[in-house]
């Protein structure tokens, strides 16, 4: 069980009301929105291309198609920037043709696609008949390239609450030259295949073993995470080492009979804000 009374807690029901009373609402840092580094890079290397496809809007409307073909066969590696204007990353892309009732595989890349496929796709989309309403393909793209990347927050979500966890952790420990960190480490062998989120070791010797997890929303894989860190509470104390699970967010609020069962076999079950007002209690 949960070693509340080391956190200052008379009782299990105290110590589990307090974790339910203060999860956090969120766990977005100002960087979590939007990835401005990956935006600009994925950019960066298309800006000839894009420079050309974007001379396009000084075209009349009645023209650009000629211009259009003109220069997908001068400059046939613009063409792999076509999908990206329709937000897609993929340079094939699947398509049922109605009027034909067949279905297609369009490719994009630059050695093997076929002009005439390229162009009807980008007729019938709309995509075409775009380089006309805007002004600069860059910015337009920019924005099709942030919002691409709104999709990259639900994996950037976890990565994000490790990242304030182990910002904690290295301040607790930065006065106690004894204590190390160190993240991601593979070195404690518990026969599982997924590295450990940080491991806090005093004098080289590893004490504390954490793992981190936020969940916005129940379902299954919280349910799943508890049933296998109860099962590696077993491992690591055959360690002689501590178990803590950081985990938090409003997702356990419809799930907490779980997350009490998995309390009572692991040592610490903590939300950040318990994390913090006991990393000193737990670690010296």
């Amino acid at each position: 069980m949960v070693y509340y009374e080391k956190l200052g807690y008379k009782s299990f029901e105290e110590y589990t009301l307090d974790y339910d009373d203060s999860l956090l609402t969120t766990n977005r840092t100002y960087e979590f929105f939007v990835d401005w580094e990956k935006v600009f890079g994925n950019l960066e290397n298309k800006v000839v291309e894009i420079n050309i496809l974007n001379s396009l809007n000084k075209i009349g409307s009645d023209k650009v198609e000629d211009k259009f073909i003109e220069i997908l066969k001068k400059y046939p590696e613009c063409v792999p920037i076509l999908p990206l204007v329709l937000a897609i990353r993929d340079k094939k892309v699947d398509v049922i043709d109605l009027t034909t009732q067949t279905f297609k595989k369009i490719d994009f890349s630059m050695n093997n696609f076929k002009l005439d496929e390229v162009l009807t796709f980008s007729r019938k989309t709309g995509l075409l008949n775009l380089f006309n309403e805007i002004d600069d393909l860059y910015s337009y793209l920019t924005g099709t390239e942030v919002g691409l990347d709104t999709n990259a927050r639900k994996n950037r979500s976890g990565h994000v609450f490790e990242g304030i966890v182990g910002d904690l952790l290295e301040k607790s420990i930065e006065n106690n030259p004894q204590y190390s960190l160190t993240s991601e480490d593979s070195s404690i062998k518990t026969k599982r295949n997924k590295r450990a989120d940080f491991v806090i070791y005093k004098d080289d010797i590893p004490l504390f073993l954490f793992e981190c997890n936020f969940y916005s929303a129940g379902g299954s894989k919280p349910i799943e995470t508890a049933n296998a860190y109860i099962d590696l509470q077993k491992k690591i104390s055959d360690l002689d080492m501590t178990f803590i699970w950081i985990t938090d967010g409003q997702g356990w609020k419809k799930m907490f009979t779980t997350l009490k069962f998995a309390m009572r076999s692991i040592d610490y079950v903590l939300n950040y804000n318990m994390l913090k007002d006991n990393i000193d209690n737990i670690l010296f």
